[in-house]
């Protein structure tokens, strides 16, 4: 018969996992738009023409709506 000591090992850490894979997921969406925001500051830094997409996103806006 399995101990009641690894039962709760095992659920623990099945737990952890769940939660850290629910986080990653979650946050996926935010870095997204973020990783175009640091594009555009970049391209900007640079003095490069930026691309129409880059153009309409605005940096205090983080609405997915408005990058389509």
């Amino acid at each position: 018969m399995i101990n009641s000591t690894n039962l709760y090992f095992v659920f623990s850490f099945l737990a952890i996992v769940a939660i850290f894979i629910l986080f990653a997921n979650l946050r996926q969406n935010k870095t997204h738009i973020n990783n175009k925001i640091l594009l555009k500051n970049l391209l900007e830094g640079l003095d490069v023409e930026l691309p129409e997409e880059l153009k309409r996103l605005d940096n205090s806006s983080t609405d997915p709506q408005n990058l389509s």
